[in-house]
């Protein structure tokens, strides 16, 4: 149910010059130079990405995206498995790429998605899915976002050229839960509920979503999600077989191993437990310094999301908490990020910024070019501070919404209170 329309207040608070100064620049034809010159360099970080491939080491471009078209092709040509046993599958790929150890640690639901990009040969599937992935991810953004001038953003936040220039589906990723929330917040729950459902190949990123659609009260949408990630893993073992769900299963060991002993650099982990790992604190100290921050991040959405206040404000504190609530994020999955930022900025553009709150977003967007998100190999790196102040920045709007709508409904009773 969309309840803006309940929570329509305007925050009142003296502003910085420069918080009016950022306020008028989003909506300026300057920011929009601006962003074209930041996609220019966005592109051409793309384009020689690309040009390696020809010119240079070799190495394919968008280079994960190998692990999901290896995946892909052998389903097709009917071995199913080859995915899900790990030497056999780093073989494969140094067959087809001479690279591999890019492992396939997704349930057979991806699987099941990426079938048909298995049909072409790479060049074409890996551009065909970032293509899609990329105006799925802007038009969500856009409709999310409310105001088309100021979508430019979306194309020069730097979490989603990580997501493009790693081949990933963190693109995906925010076209699905961002496309939830826009659904939810134009009072459609099916189909907010299919959305979520059809991103169960995540589970980390959706862990505090149920939570946040039952203290919501958001019932259709919770069993809509529910029923979908159910007929997705049903059709996926009719594909496929129970003997692929079983490998699936029976690699989750490994899966765990290679966060635990960081056979993935820990400098590209954008979570507590990967700052920690970084500087060598044992394994049970960044686990239990994890388990503190994901707590915090359930209470707050649980909170908020119990609160009469706008979808908006709960989706910048769900995805954000999201983010920080999971051990095993990694710098390419920052794309997310761009949902915090979008609804922020719309909350701001219609009830006005907070004191620090635009230096606190564009702080947090530049941390992300310290980060190994560009495709660069730093052996320390700030990844995990973007998602905690989107976090911090979400959850400390989602409070004040909270109090000045509590104030005011106060003011309106006792206005409307017969005197005595």
């Amino acid at each position: 149910m969309n309840e803006d329309s309940n929570t329509d207040f305007k925050l009142n608070g003296t502003r910085t010059a420069f918080e009016v100064a950022i306020e008028r620049f989003i909506t300026s034809e300057a920011a929009k130079g601006v962003a074209a010159f930041l996609v220019v360099v966005i592109v051409v970080r793309l384009l020689l990405d690309i040009a390696n491939t020809y010119i240079g080491t070799g190495k394919p471009f968008f280079a994960d995206f190998i692990s999901f078209w290896t995946a892909a092709n052998s389903a097709v040509n009917g071995d199913f498995l080859l995915p899900y046993h790990f030497e056999e599958f780093s073989a494969r790929q140094l067959e087809l790429f001479e690279r591999g150890k890019f492992a396939f640690f997704y349930p057979p639901t991806w699987l099941l998605y990426l079938l048909p990009f298995g049909l072409l040969p790479y060049e074409a599937a890996v551009i065909l899915f970032e293509a899609i992935t990329l105006s799925a991810a802007c038009l969500v953004l856009a409709l999310l976002a409310r105001r088309m001038n100021a979508v430019w953003i979306v194309f020069v936040f730097p979490g989603l050229a990580f997501g493009v220039l790693h081949g990933q589906n963190s693109l995906l990723n925010v076209a699905l839960f961002g496309g939830a929330l826009a659904a939810l917040d134009r009072g459609r729950p099916i189909l907010a509920g299919i959305l979520i459902g059809l991103m169960a190949y995540k589970p980390h990123f959706g862990v505090l979503i149920p939570f946040a659609l039952l203290a919501g009260r958001e019932w259709r949408t919770f069993f809509a999600a529910g029923v979908t990630t159910v007929a997705i893993a049903l059709i996926s073992y009719a594909v496929f077989g129970l003997a692929t769900w079983q490998a699936f299963l029976d690699q989750a060991p490994e899966a765990n191993a290679w966060m635990l002993e960081a056979k993935v650099s820990m400098a590209k982990y954008a979570s507590v437990f990967g700052w920690l790992r970084q500087y060598d604190a044992p394994v049970d100290v960044a686990m239990a310094a994890q388990a503190l921050v994901s707590a915090v991040a359930l209470g707050s959405v649980v909170w908020i999301w119990s609160r009469n206040v706008s979808i908006s404000i709960k989706g910048a504190v769900l995805v954000s908490a999201a983010c920080v609530a999971t051990p095993f994020i990694l710098d390419y999955d920052l794309a997310l990020l761009a949902i915090p930022l979008v609804l922020i900025v719309r909350q701001g553009l219609e009830t006005g910024f907070l004191r620090f709150e635009c230096e606190g977003l564009l702080i947090a967007s530049l941390l992300m070019l310290a980060t190994n998100g560009w495709g660069f190999g730093f052996d320390k790196t700030l990844a995990y501070l973007p998602p905690l102040l989107f976090f911090a920045l979400s959850l400390r709007r989602a409070v004040i919404s909270v109090i000045t709508f509590g104030f005011e409904a106060e003011q309106r009773e006792a206005t409307l209170a017969p005197a005595e």
